[in-house]
């Protein structure tokens, strides 16, 4: 007698059927996982925008609280000059309110990878009288976009700052 018979194989074998059957259902299924693999890295990729733009406009607004009318060689480039003036677009050139901001909250001319465009209004007014500035400062991300993009992202603040 034969050691494998035509009757023994074809009974442990699968079908066709069986086969288109169980791939079909493995792809779904790596489909659905590789869709919320993807959505996961966009998420991520936002977070990760978003946390450093708060700590971005954290750090430029703690170095002005900490010297809120200096402007030593040292604070001249920073992104909010000083705050005893009147209330207005809030960057060194004075006729614009937009400018990118580097990550350690310095001003540059030209967008990059690690870059914010910043949108900043700061200064004394009626409202907050002559002991207090107010800021306004908005970051987006990515810098080459427009913030009312679609496809940008921002993050707004609006503080006091009590100048001594």
């Amino acid at each position: 007698m034969p050691l494998f018979s035509s009757r023994n194989l074809s009974a442990r074998a699968f079908s066709l059927v069986e086969v288109v059957m169980a791939l079909g259902i493995c792809a779904f299924a790596l489909m659905s996982v590789i869709g919320l693999f993807t959505a996961g890295l966009r998420i991520n990729r936002e977070s990760e925008g978003r946390i450093s733009a708060v700590n971005l406009a954290e750090k430029m607004l703690e170095m002005r609280r900490i010297c809120p009318t200096s402007s030593t060689n040292q604070m001249a480039n920073l992104a909010i000059p000083v705050l005893n003036r009147a209330y207005g677009p809030a960057y060194l050139n004075g006729s614009s309110s937009t400018s990118y901001i580097t990550a350690s909250g310095y001003l540059t001319n030209s967008p990059g990878f690690d870059t914010f465009m910043a949108t900043c209004q700061a200064g004394t007014n009626f409202l907050t009288g002559e002991k207090v500035a107010q800021v306004y400062l908005m970051l987006s991300w990515p810098a080459q976009q427009n913030p009312s993009n679609p496809q940008a992202f921002r993050y707004e603040t609006l503080t006091y700052i009590p100048l001594r």
